[in-house]
C-alpha cells in the first residue's frame, strides 16, 4: 500500500474518533497559540494541517490573513474543507500538497507554520529547505516537532528489538523518523534558516510496563531555570526562526 493511501486511512480513522476542540489542546498547539505573532493582513502557509482544526482556527481569530493550509493526504484535506463547506470563512483555503515539493512561488509567504509534521516526511532536509524557498526575506516560521531524548527512547528500543512498528502513544503512523532536537535544528541550519526561539514541553521521564505513562511524566514546569534545565528532554520541542533578509 502506497504512502499517501496509508495516510488516507490513518485520517480517516482519526477523524472518526477526535473532535476538532480535543486536537486544539494537544500540547503543541497550546504552544503556538501563545507564542504566535500577529498574523492579521499576513499570507501564512500551514504545513501538515491535517483535518484542519488548527487552520481554522487561525482564520477565525485572524480574519484580513490570507491562509493556506496543505496536507500531504487527500481525505485529511476532504475532511477539512468539508467542516469550512456551509462556514463564512473566506480566508482560508485547503490544498493537497507535499512538504517536500511545495507548489508555491519562492519569497510568497510571511510565516509558515508546521505542527508535528516534519517527523512523519521522508525527506526532512528537503521540507526544511522548502520553509526557506516560500519564505520572504525576513519571514518567520514556527514549527512543533516530536524529540525523543527522553523515556520515549525506550519505546523506540522496544520497536527495534521487536522489529514491530513505532508506536509514539497516539497510533503507528505510516512514517516515523527517530528525531532529537539538535538533528532537526541542523536541518534548520543546513537550509539557512535561522533559529530565534526554542522551547519544549511533556517530559517523558520513564515508561514502565502497565504503569500509565502520565504517571511518569511531567507535562509542563513553570520555573524559567527548570525550563532551561530540562528544555533538551522535552518530548514536544518547538522552533521558532526566520529566513534572513540578506539571502
Amino acid at each position: 500500500m502506497q504512502e499517501k493511501e496509508l495516510y488516507n486511512n490513518w485520517h480517516e480513522q482519526r477523524g472518526s474518533t477526535e473532535t476538532d476542540n480535543h486536537v486544539l489542546n494537544d500540547p503543541w498547539y497550546q504552544t503556538v497559540m501563545r507564542l504566535l505573532p500577529d498574523l492579521s493582513h499576513k499570507k501564512v502557509l500551514e504545513i501538515g494541517a491535517g483535518r484542519g482544526a488548527f487552520a481554522i482556527w487561525m482564520a477565525q481569530q485572524y480574519p484580513s490573513a490570507s491562509i493556506i493550509a496543505t496536507d500531504f493526504s487527500e481525505k485529511a484535506i476532504a475532511i477539512a474543507q468539508n467542516k469550512i463547506a456551509d462556514s463564512t470563512l473566506k480566508n482560508l483555503c485547503f490544498e493537497v500538497a507535499n512538504a517536500e515539493a511545495l507548489p508555491y512561488p519562492d519569497k510568497h509567504f510571511d510565516i509558515v507554520i508546521s505542527c508535528e509534521t516534519m517527523e512523519h516526511v521522508l525527506n526532512p532536509q528537503a521540507m526544511a529547505n522548502e520553509i526557506y524557498r516560500v519564505l520572504k526575506p525576513g519571514g518567520e516560521f514556527m514549527l512543533t516537532t516530536e524529540n525523543y531524548l527522553n523515556g520515549m527512547l525506550i519505546a523506540w528500543l522496544h520497536a527495534w528489538v521487536t522489529k514491530r512498528p513505532f508506536n509514539s502513544g497516539s497510533g503507528i503512523q505510516p512514517h516515523e523518523n527517530f528525531f532529537i532536537f539538535s538533528k532537526v535544528a541542523n536541518y534548520f541550519k543546513k537550509a539557512g534558516l535561522h533559529l530565534i526561539h526554542t522551547e519544549s514541553n511533556h517530559y517523558q521521564w520513564l515508561l514502565l510496563p502497565g504503569v500509565n505513562p502520565a504517571r511518569l511524566c511531567t507535562k509542563q514546569v513553570q520555573s524559567s531555570f527548570f525550563q532551561s534545565i530540562f528544555k533538551p528532554f522535552g518530548r514536544h520541542y518547538t522552533f521558532i526562526g526566520k529566513r534572513p533578509n540578506s539571502y
